[in-house]
């Protein structure tokens, strides 16, 4: 366990079962000492001592300044580093292996804490006796330096590869290959390498699922229709809408298209839960409610048709609310189904609002349920406004609902203006309500002004 400077308890006993032979032989396999001649390993092992400990003994403390390291004869210890959120163990090191080798070479406070896993037999060599020892044998001394050297050049090597693998994860350009040489090697770097490779693994996988998501959410954004072309009698309204998911892509919906020549199919949706689950049946229920306007039947009947199939299959338990309607561009008639969504506002050019209540239940939740049309009309001037509960239930910090009071008033302030005005105030009302409070649904509007 190569480059740990750790810190000493003694709280175990002074044993001498091991023959000096023995311990040169166990010398000879370690780094710091393997190239040195068999008469200054045997020099060595004359001046080192064996000692016992017991499991959850400490061995080596952080921050403590000693001057040996330890070589386990027999058992496992566990190396802890101190951090300001926590202890954290970073290695187990086990039999014929070296802790704490630095404080053999120089007196340095420890860097980290080495507590006994299992019962411990260690092989302690002191600094002191060492330095003695250099005098009579100068391959000692060379040893030391040497392995100075090597571990300088190790670290530097693998700190080089380190951050040369911390920019290529911020390029988003990582590879698993730059660090698997260290990670290969013992010590602390190579743990310090895997736990590295570990974390870039797990924000390799959250940059997947966020690009997911972002495309997610842009074929979510391709979905929703472009700006009418006014031309023709869709010269007679002004509309525009728009929609705001509370994460990346969401369950509400708007949907306006030309029916025949004279007639304008206008939606705004609201499927229930959020994220995939409901973007997917978002897609479901347009697809189907774009699909009814085929038939022949009235609105009421199509709605029905188009509940039934949302229905089918339906083993989420997933539903929608939806207004959906068709406008006859030249009369103004308005003919309607409201499955269970927020009431739209009908805005009169000549002062005062209606709102257009719910004539059947959400779609998908039983298959037999009927829907009821309903009329009206809208008159030049008038604007119809359609959104989804994220407006009214958007939260501030302090836990109060936008709710429909103000979004009355936002409606008035803007009342007599085009389409955007009026989604633009609602929507800014909104925000400047929440006063950066987390959004909490998804948030749809969408404003028809009727000027034929």
């Amino acid at each position: 366990m190569s480059g740990f400077a750790l810190d000493a308890r003694m709280s175990g006993s002074v044993s001498a079962e091991h023959p000096v032979e023995e311990i040169a032989q166990i010398l000879g396999v370690l780094p710091l000492f393997a190239r040195l001649d068999r008469a200054s390993r045997a020099a060595i092992a004359a001046h080192c001592a064996v000692t016992e400990f017991r499991a959850g003994d400490t061995i080596m403390r952080q921050g403590r300044m000693s001057t040996f390291a330890d070589v386990i004869l027999d058992g496992e210890v566990d190396v802890f580093v101190d951090t300001p959120a926590g202890q954290v163990r970073v290695a187990t090191v086990g039999r014929h292996q070296i802790v704490g080798e630095v404080g053999a070479i120089a007196a340095m406070p420890r860097t980290a804490t080495v507590v006994a896993r299992t019962a411990l037999s260690v092989l302690r060599i002191r600094r002191g006796s060492l330095i003695n020892l250099t005098g009579e044998h100068p391959a000692i001394a060379a040893a030391i330096v040497g392995e100075l050297g090597r571990r300088l050049y190790g670290m530097n090597r693998s700190l080089a590869y380190l951050t040369y693998a911390a920019n290529a994860l911020g390029r988003d350009e990582y590879d698993p290959a730059i660090l698997a040489e260290i990670i290969r090697q013992p010590g602390e770097l190579a743990e310090f390498a895997r736990a590295f490779a570990s974390m870039a693994a797990e924000i390799e996988a959250k940059r997947r699922r966020r690009d997911e998501m972002r495309a997610a959410a842009e074929i979510q954004q391709s979905i929703l229709p472009r700006p009418l072309a006014y031309e023709g009698a869709l010269a007679a309204v002004d509309l525009h809408a728009e929609m705001h998911p509370a994460r990346e892509i969401g369950g509400d919906f708007y949907d306006f298209f030309p029916v025949g020549k004279d007639c304008l199919a206008v939606t705004v949706a609201d499927v229930s839960g959020k994220g995939i689950p409901a973007a997917l049946f978002m897609a479901v229920s347009r697809t189907v409610l774009r699909s009814i306007e085929n038939g022949g039947e009235d609105i009421g009947e199509r709605i029905a048709r188009a509940n039934r199939l949302l229905s089918a299959d339906n083993a989420a338990a997933m539903f929608v609310t939806a207004f959906h309607g068709v406008i006859d561009l030249r009369s103004g008639l308005l003919r309607y189904c409201n499955a269970g969504h927020n009431p739209p506002y009908l805005l009169r050019a000549g002062g005062g609002a209606e709102r257009l209540p719910a004539t059947g239940l959400p779609l998908g939740v039983d298959a037999d349920l009927p829907y009821r049309l309903a009329e009206t009309a809208l008159r030049p001037g008038d604007a119809l406004f359609l959104y989804s509960d994220g407006i009214t239930e958007a939260f501030n910090a302090r836990g109060e609902e936008f709710g429909a009071a103000r979004l009355d008033a936002a409606l008035d302030e803007v009342r007599g203006l085009g389409a955007a005005a009026l989604v633009g105030n609602v929507l800014a009302a909104t925000t400047e309500f929440a006063g950066g409070a987390e959004q909490s649904d998804d948030i749809t509007a969408l404003a028809l002004v009727y000027r034929p």
